[in-house]
């Protein structure tokens, strides 16, 4: 609170604590902020009740959590802000805005904007001044030769009018964390799935390091949520390797995430952030991102296949995801097509990866290029550029038939691959999500049209069309728990 009124730099008067249970404490943070020196604040221990209610009445705006602030106030239409949860319960006027957690500065100091030099009607919710002449009258009507039944009137219960700055933040939004293997993106992410900002860092190299820049970030965007008008409602993080969603934590990492393994990522952030934080892989949070936002919106069971560095993706079977025994369900990218197929990095062979993901399309890319093989006519390459899966398809375009082949053995290991999965657990719904997702649509149909049941036939293959199925699948944890969606 003091940082938001010193940010707010308008005169303030501050009244000490009274003697209760830890105002020691209190008052020594008071000094140690500078109240009694800072040119915009008067800090005093005592106030006459006469001049005392004078200033209520004058007063720009009130802050704080005394029970002034509820009853006093509002007869004079003072504007208050109720700090923290001590007047949880009682009946409030319009005049008083609520700020439940009273640590967030940035909050005090936009309700501090909101409420200063506003003036309300008198609230009359606390009597109206007039309860003496009520109750002589009551008295003169009684017949004091009568014994007296005490009864009980209960007011009716009034639906409250005073206002909560988490209600006017309007927007309900998720913080989405994002864990690559080069950059780590931190997004603040709406209701809808609108990406209202999003901070980009390069991924540091170590543990340490990378714990200390996701919390920094975090930090950063929970505060500049406020200024969107966004509340932020909780943290959602997506990471490449096998993670234990329930504990939140990183189990086994990828070789792209160095010193990632066996990390609780859900403690230090909600330590931090005070807000509840899921985590989850990456391929499995693309899937939640179309149960939510995209193409399987409504489908009860479907597969996302993430088409990118590497090949990853998650089944949702009934509208929820599968895990696993062990965490390790939707392993896509390691469905072995090939007895003796090219090494693959999880040290086995013949994985769909090891063929149809972006590494190896660069790896036979760099191949052909190294045996002049690469280049076709009207098609020229970057000098200071390494090779890319990019410049093989470029090439097969161009008419190049060896980076043809190539392209259409990748395509034909992922069709392979999806094939399998669609006599595995039966999705009436395949999404090809990732960078490579629109160039593999054709050829992967054409695989399911060729040696896929006739049951499996009828399966939809569809690209994505969301552009950060990470982030939004991140944000979607968060989102759906909010809406009392189980997850």
């Amino acid at each position: 609170m003091l940082d938001a009124l010193i940010s707010f730099n308008k005169k303030t008067l501050i009244l000490f604590p009274n003697i209760d249970a830890g105002s020691k404490e209190m008052v020594r943070v008071m000094r140690k902020k500078g109240v009694e020196q800072h040119p915009n604040f008067r800090a005093v221990k005592h106030v006459p009740f006469e001049q005392f209610i004078q200033l209520v009445s004058h007063a720009g705006c009130m802050i704080g959590n005394s029970s002034c602030g509820v009853r006093e106030a509002g007869a004079f239409g003072t504007p208050v802000i109720n700090l923290g949860t001590r007047q949880t319960g009682r009946e409030t006027g319009e005049n008083v805005l609520h700020v439940r957690d009273a640590d967030t500065q940035n909050k005090i100091y936009h309700a501090l904007e909101l409420q200063f030099g506003k003036r309300y009607p008198c609230s009359k919710i606390y009597g109206d001044g007039n309860a003496v002449p009520r109750i002589l009258k009551f008295l003169q009507n009684i017949d004091l030769d009568e014994p007296l039944q005490k009864t009980f009137r209960f007011p009716p219960v009034k639906e409250c009018i005073s206002q909560d700055i988490d209600h006017i933040l309007e927007t309900q939004s998720a913080l989405a964390v994002d864990l690559g293997g080069t950059n780590l993106r931190v997004a603040i992410v709406s209701m809808k799935g609108k990406i209202v900002k999003k901070y980009t860092q390069a991924n540091p190299k170590t543990y340490e390091a990378r714990i200390e820049l996701i919390l920094r970030m975090c930090v950063e965007a929970t505060l500049e949520a406020v200024d969107f008008n966004c509340r932020v409602l909780g943290v959602g993080i997506s990471t490449g390797g096998r993670v234990n969603p329930q504990e939140g934590v990183v189990l086994h990492s990828t070789k792209l995430i160095q010193e990632w393994s066996s990390v609780d990522l859900r403690t230090p952030i909600s330590d931090k952030l005070h807000l509840p934080v899921w985590v989850e892989n990456d391929g499995n949070c693309a899937a939640l991102a179309e149960r939510k936002f995209g193409h399987g919106k409504g489908a009860e069971n479907f597969v996302t296949v993430i088409t990118g560095t590497g090949i990853g993706g998650g089944i949702v079977q009934h509208g929820e995801l599968i895990h696993g025994s062990s965490f390790c369900a939707a392993e896509l990218g390691h469905i072995m097509v090939s007895l003796d197929g090219p090494e693959c990095s999880c040290g086995g062979r013949g994985c769909v990866e090891a063929y149809a993901s972006g590494l190896a399309l660069q790896r036979e890319a760099k191949r052909l290029h190294d045996e002049d093989l690469l280049l076709a006519e009207g098609m020229s390459l970057k000098k200071e550029e390494p090779v890319s899966a990019i410049d093989l398809i470029n090439a097969a375009r161009h008419g190049n038939t060896k980076a043809d082949a190539v392209l259409r053995t990748a395509g034909n290991a992922l069709g392979i691959g999806i094939v399998n999965i669609l006599h595995t657990v039966n999705p009436s719904l395949v999404i090809l999500s990732g960078v490579l997702a629109s160039f593999y649509e054709s050829p992967v149909q054409q695989v399911i049209g060729q040696r896929a049941l006739s049951s499996a036939q009828g399966i939809r293959v569809v690209t994505s069309d969301l552009e950060e199925p990470a982030l939004l699948g991140a944000a979607s944890m968060v989102l759906d728990y909010t809406t009392r969606r189980t997850y």
